[in-house]
């Protein structure tokens, strides 16, 4: 017999023998009807009890299961903040490290458009990979992916296009670099900073080991086209809606 059982039975017993003493009265007809209804109260009574504990047991381990199912959740969700953080600084570092190195090889005559190419490239995957670990966080906090599409499916232009760009429209491929480095208040000249012929020369025989031959030049405008009004606006698609 469990503790309540017990506890009833005990009850019951003590109501029944105060029952029975008062039945043994002048009044006991009456007194055994009262004595009756009042134990037939105390059981009702104590059935709400026993109702309303197993309830509150109840209501109890789903708490506690809810709670466990929260500190689980929590620390998966801790887990993907620590390991996305932790790739995002790493990854910052490389990125910063690697434009400073590389700036001296992008300025190179020529060679300087393959560099520019490969550490574009670079960043594009970088930044689709940075796009994946962060969607990994979102699913482990229960929250809305982001579209990894316009980043993944970016491409850069190969050293031969942009070589051809430069060639074509110099001018404008500067002021288009301008108008995006400006954005994040950097303010380079609207215009390049002129080189001396004699630098310009000295490095030119540096990298090709011989100098410039100037009956070699096509017939080109010296200055190249107008360049266009700034602040000029970089065309590239609009990142579309989640």
């Amino acid at each position: 017999m469990t503790g309540g059982g017990a506890l009833r039975f005990l009850v019951l017993a003590a109501t029944l023998s105060a029952a029975t003493v008062r039945a043994q009265a002048p009044d006991g007809g009456e007194n055994l009807a009262n004595a009756r209804a009042a134990l037939l109260a105390m059981e009702e009574r104590y059935t709400e009890l026993e109702t309303a504990q197993r309830e509150l047991e109840k209501a109890n381990k789903e708490l506690t299961a809810g709670n466990a199912r929260l500190k689980q959740a929590l620390a998966s969700s801790q887990a993907a903040a620590r390991r996305f953080s932790g790739q995002l600084a790493r990854r910052t570092y490389r990125n910063v490290s690697r434009h400073v190195a590389g700036m001296p090889a992008v300025a190179i005559p020529y060679v300087g458009a393959g560099v520019t190419a490969a550490m574009t490239a670079l960043d594009i995957r970088e930044g689709c990979e940075a796009l994946r670990e962060l969607n990994e966080m979102n699913r482990a906090m229960q929250i809305e992916a982001e579209n990894e599409a316009p980043v993944c499916a970016m491409q850069t232009a190969s050293r031969e296009e942009i070589v051809n760009k430069v060639l074509a429209n110099w001018r404008t491929a500067y002021a288009v670099a301008v108008a995006w480095t400006n954005q994040n208040e950097i303010w380079l000249p609207p215009e390049p900073i002129p080189v001396e012929p004699a630098r310009a020369i000295e490095l030119w025989a540096a990298v090709f080991g011989t100098l410039p031959n100037p009956a070699a030049r096509t017939a080109v405008a010296p200055r190249g086209p107008v360049p266009p009004t700034l602040p000029l606006a970089p065309v590239l698609p609009n990142y579309p809606a989640r």
